[in-house]
């Protein structure tokens, strides 16, 4: 039969016994004493004193009720957050002590909160425990659920590895650069993965190790000294040039039609999604920004704008609609809703359809219209780079090599004069 235990999680207000303070109280018994937050344990009706919270306050901010503290100032949330993190550390590590154990006490609950004892953790519970963090951190707005979402993709593939290699047991200390190694070959030759995607997983499975170690889940880091070398890859620029992105916004997907090459139902489609892709060509943006349709449009003075806020990085971008985008926006009513919407991956296989029927020599995905849009931007608009960094809602400018580079065109426009021009001006 299985024990099924519950616990009790009490935070309380502890009045200060300095002797100003109890003289205080003595002089006046309305006074609103100094104190401390203190947390108790309850386990089947055995109290535990986890002990002081380090929290000091009057008696008059706490809410005992809610057992939080009353304010909305930085301090206040900051201690409230304190308090929350205490409270989710023990009821995980109530958790993982009711797996581990027939019966858990309140005692032994303490010894584990207060790391007197450590955990042996196997590797599926350490990257259990990691990501119960990161949602934490989603939760507290330091970074996205995207985030989150593409780590659970490599820790999935990282327990595929371990499972082929039978090492899910295997003891944490064990973990060295032989397992780093062999999971970089299980990806490049088992998986066909690409050398900067090989590249991600691997920095992900350090940072799983330097954080258990930070969060004290570990006594070492065997991971720490291994050597990963680093992503020397070219970043991959490919966009459509000025005469391709023109042939395909005017292409006439119904002409295959009439000619008997596609049904109309192909025709529909394709017109649909090159009008999406087109229309990124020009704003910008990414497809799941695109998708979730948070993003507006606002006048100014006779121009239109596109804002939003990008859900990767919660950072603002802005761009003027240049007329391709005005007109691919009035043909769907000037509503954002009307705008076509599909997922990423059926979006990229009618993308490549729609290379073949117009005849560009590109393999079309949603990327390569953000890439098309920063080629434009710093090519063609010769807009500044942290012109351009604003417009994709990037973090800095660092990241913008990623979706586009410098180009003759650009240094031929910016660079007008000869030495014979500068002499003369000298």
């Amino acid at each position: 039969m299985y024990n099924i235990q519950q616990m009790y999680i009490l935070f309380w207000f502890r009045k200060s016994e300095a002797k100003v303070e109890v003289m205080q109280r003595k002089q006046d018994p309305q006074y609103d004493t100094k104190g401390n937050i203190s947390c108790r344990v309850t386990l089947e009706g055995e109290s535990v004193e986890i002990g002081n919270v380090h929290i000091e306050c009057r008696k008059s901010s706490w809410d005992a009720e809610n057992q939080r503290l009353i304010g909305s100032d930085a301090k206040t949330k900051s201690h409230n957050r304190q308090i929350n993190d205490l409270k989710t550390k023990i009821e995980r590590t109530f958790g993982l002590l009711q797996i581990e154990f027939e019966y858990v006490s309140a005692a032994l609950v303490k010894e584990y909160v207060t790391e007197k004892k450590l955990f042996r953790y196997t590797i599926s519970q350490l990257i259990g425990e990691y990501f119960k963090d990161r949602q934490l951190d989603v939760k507290n707005k330091l970074i996205v659920q995207v985030t989150i979402d593409v780590q659970e993709n490599y820790s999935r593939n990282f327990l595929d590895y371990l499972g082929h290699e039978k090492w899910l047991n295997l003891s944490l200390r064990s973990f060295d650069e032989k397992v780093l190694t062999g999971f970089k070959t299980y990806l490049l030759v088992e998986n066909g993965f690409s050398f900067p995607h090989t590249y991600k997983h691997l920095v992900w499975v350090k940072s799983l190790f330097k954080h258990s170690l930070k969060k004290r889940r570990i006594k070492h880091n065997p991971l720490a000294d291994c050597e990963i070398g680093s992503d020397n890859t070219k970043p991959d620029t490919t966009h459509l040039t000025v005469d391709q992105l023109s042939k395909l916004a005017c292409f006439d997907f119904y002409g295959l039609v009439k000619k008997g090459f596609i049904t109309e139902q192909t025709a529909k489609k394709c017109d649909l999604e090159r009008d999406a892709f087109v229309f990124n060509c020009f704003s910008g943006m990414h497809h799941v920004d695109y998708t979730n349709k948070t993003f507006r449009i606002e006048k100014y003075r006779d121009d239109i704008f596109l804002k939003g806020r990008r859900q990767k990085t919660d950072n603002d971008f802005m761009v003027k609609l240049l007329e391709p985008a005005v007109n691919i926006l009035a043909k769907y009513g000037g509503e954002i809703k009307n705008l076509p919407v599909k997922s990423n991956q059926k979006r990229n296989d009618t993308l490549k359809q729609i290379a073949v029927f117009v005849g560009i020599p590109v393999v079309l995905s949603t990327k390569i219209a953000r890439k098309t849009f920063t080629d434009i931007a710093l090519n063609e608009l010769m807009m500044e780079i942290k012109d351009v960094t604003a417009c994709l809602g990037l973090k800095n400018d660092r990241y913008l090599e990623h979706y586009g580079r410098i180009r003759e065109k650009r240094l031929a426009a910016k660079m007008m004069k000869s030495w014979n021009d500068i002499m003369k001006s000298a």
